[in-house]
């Protein structure tokens, strides 16, 4: 318990830190942009080159191809999880620094539509 405690104490600055971040960052074009761009690069990263050097590793260096049945499955299984944690945190990351910026400025998920109904 007490490992828990000093770590707690230890994140509390990095967790203010990034609360005071997400509560006053403004979008413009520029860093939108350059955000896109980043994330591009990643996204071409994880989801296409890690995955891919894994099954070159895993046939050419481990010799896991068909001939070694279970083995063939687990380089497939484990290319499965290269691709799909990162394309959950691609998807999910938004979503959660999204619903934590409107929780830190105090907003409500609600939006108001306006007009005549």
């Amino acid at each position: 318990m007490k490992l828990a405690q000093k770590m707690k104490e230890r994140a509390a600055p990095m967790l203010q830190r990034r609360d005071e971040f997400l509560r006053n960052f403004e979008w413009t074009w520029t860093k939108a942009v350059l955000f896109c761009l980043v994330m591009w690069f990643l996204a071409l990263t994880f989801l296409g080159i890690v995955p891919s050097w894994w099954l070159y590793t895993a046939d050419q260096k481990l010799h896991w191809g068909p001939q070694r049945f279970w083995w063939f499955k687990l380089r497939d299984v484990v290319a499965i999880i290269l691709f799909s944690i990162p394309m959950g945190g691609f998807v999910m990351g938004p979503i959660k620094a999204q619903k934590l910026r409107r929780k830190l400025r105090s907003e409500s998920d609600s939006r108001p539509t306006g007009g005549y109904r």
